[in-house]
């Protein structure tokens, strides 16, 4: 483990197993609203939702937006962890590399379980949608926790799920790893997500401890 240093990582889809919970909300609202989208389609609105419902026709995105979260921070609480997750973050722990958790959603959505699976101890830096302005594929929340670990882009990879987290490595300029296991087909494009050019691509999150 000598390539990278400063390990940016994604949390939901990446290290919380959460995109269920966001597919069923967004959906259970869309309905709502008489708009019906595939999986795919709604799996591609994570991390930039009120842009696509407001393409969708919903006349109030933010509002739509709100009570999608309402309806997923009922399920939230019981979220899991992929499988080796806590595995692969004691082993970057361990070997002294530095890490930072960087997501879209809210500290709200994400700090108990933070709490509830003891993930503090290994991250240097939590960067949460509320602290950016801009989100991935912005490079902004990359660009802060880089700063703030004081690192360098050259010794630095993101790890993410989605295109907003391959994006925002290719925005600011470090390499990046594809977590995309077999349940993300249900979720995502596999192909549109490979034109992206991630530099890695793994379907178990112990293949990290074989890249960085």
């Amino acid at each position: 483990m000598n390539k990278y240093e400063y390990i940016l990582l994604d949390w939901d889809g990446n290290l919380a197993r959460t995109l269920h919970i966001w597919l069923d909300a967004t959906r259970i609202v869309m309905q709502k609203h008489g708009i019906h989208k595939t999986d795919n389609e709604i799996g591609a609105s994570f991390g930039k939702m009120t842009e696509h419902f407001l393409q969708w026709g919903v006349k109030d995105p933010e509002g739509a937006y709100d009570e999608a979260d309402l309806v997923a921070k009922r399920t939230l609480p019981d979220v899991e962890l992929y499988p080796d997750t806590l595995f692969v973050l004691e082993q970057m722990h361990k070997a002294g590399k530095h890490l930072a958790l960087i997501t879209t959603s809210p500290h709200e959505n994400v700090e108990h379980l933070l709490d509830k699976y003891d993930l503090r101890r290994f991250f240097e830096v939590i960067i949460a949608g509320d602290d950016v302005s801009h989100h991935k594929p912005h490079p902004e929340p990359l660009e802060k926790a880089l700063t703030a670990l004081g690192g360098t882009p050259e010794l630095t990879v993101m790890i993410g799920d989605s295109d907003k987290d391959i994006g925002a490595a290719q925005n600011f300029g470090v390499d990046s790893i594809l977590f995309f296991p077999e349940e993300h087909h249900k979720f995502y494009d596999f192909g549109q997500l490979q034109t992206l050019q991630p530099t890695y691509i793994i379907d178990d999150f112990k293949q990290v401890l074989e890249i960085i």
